[in-house]
């Protein structure tokens, strides 16, 4: 049993094969807009200072809207805490429990790509921006690889750490609202967004225009349907009650879960061109007998049991009136 991810310069997971995408920005002498992503603020730290691998104050913790009380005073529902800030409903909580999935989940999107932090062809970025950070930690990597680059991270909640590389800032933003920025970064980064956009074709638009030329968008996502190579799943199967449920949750909050087969569609709906896709197989245990996809599967088990209630509470509490996946969700995988 296994599960799997798509998106144009886009990472993989394993419901229904994860998949990478990478979508290029058109050259310059086309009319059409040809960057994505907000600028990366004018007070990230230089990289200079070569004694020091990190600053330990939080001073490049920036926010595009002040830190104020309300920003932390976060909502609490069902025992977890969730975001305060944003123009929208995401799904996933915020408390240490949550984070620690996340910083999870990176690792076993490292042991899916080898190691790679994205899969689009972009050499020596200078601007680096990261859609929705999390715990910034694929930020602060990508900020220890290319140490002269500048990489900014945005999320919904203040949960990055203030260790961080000198060249990584972190700011309060929401990446559903307006883009200020235009023309500005190399590569805009983006994993695991699925069920927390209403408009992916505006999203892709806004991105496009931050980008500079030539620049490229990298996004990685996890199938919302969990598939076999060696049986059909019956309909009362607990994986197919899961979708089923995940749709539906999704669809009725206006933020589908099911990205993965629209992703490239809409990215050269937005203007975007040489979009390219890569699935990937997330089996679920140790099962496979490729020592490669023991090791994902062993960490997509991790990453399951960790995290299930963390994918479904919020939606299936506010929007279908559940509190639970099905029964056998994690035990019988």
């Amino acid at each position: 049993m296994d599960e799997s991810a798509r998106v144009p310069s886009v990472s993989p997971t394993r419901s229904s094969p994860p998949q990478h995408l990478s979508g290029d920005v058109p050259p310059p002498l086309q009319t059409v807009e040809d960057s994505i992503g907000p600028e990366v603020q004018s007070d990230v730290h230089n990289t200079d200072d070569a004694d020091s691998a990190y600053d330990p104050t939080p001073g490049n913790v920036t926010e595009t809207t002040s830190l104020a009380s309300v920003i932390t005073k976060y909502r609490e529902e069902n025992g977890r805490t969730y975001h305060a800030y944003g123009s929208t409903e995401h799904w996933g909580p915020n408390d240490a429990r949550a984070q620690d999935q996340q910083d999870l989940s990176h690792h076993l999107w490292l042991v899916t790509l080898d190691n790679k932090l994205f899969l689009a062809p972009v050499e020596n970025p200078q601007r680096i921006l990261d859609l929705g950070c999390g715990t910034g930690i694929w930020a602060m990597d990508v900020a220890e690889q290319y140490p002269n680059a500048q990489v900014k991270g945005i999320e919904l909640s203040p949960i990055q750490p203030t260790w961080t590389p000198p060249n990584a800032i972190f700011e309060i933003d929401d990446y559903n609202l307006d883009w200020l920025d235009e023309n500005k970064f190399d590569l805009i980064h983006a994993r695991e967004l699925l069920g927390s956009c209403p408009d992916w074709v505006e999203l892709y638009k806004k991105a496009l225009k931050a980008l500079k030329p030539g620049g490229w968008f990298d996004q990685a996502e996890p199938s919302l349907f969990f598939t076999s190579d060696h049986i059909d799943l019956p309909q009362e199967h607990c994986y197919t009650q899961w979708g089923r449920l995940m749709l539906d949750a999704g669809e009725k909050s206006g933020m589908t879960f099911n990205i993965g087969p629209y992703l490239k569609e809409w990215m050269e709906e937005a203007g975007f061109v040489n979009v390219t896709m890569r699935r990937v197989a997330w089996p679920i245990g140790k099962w496979a007998k490729n020592k490669s996809l023991q090791e994902i599967g062993f960490w997509n088990q991790q990453r399951l049991d960790a995290g299930i209630q963390d994918f479904c509470s919020r939606r299936f509490h506010n929007k279908l009136g559940v509190g639970t996946p099905p029964d056998g969700m994690i035990s019988n995988s």
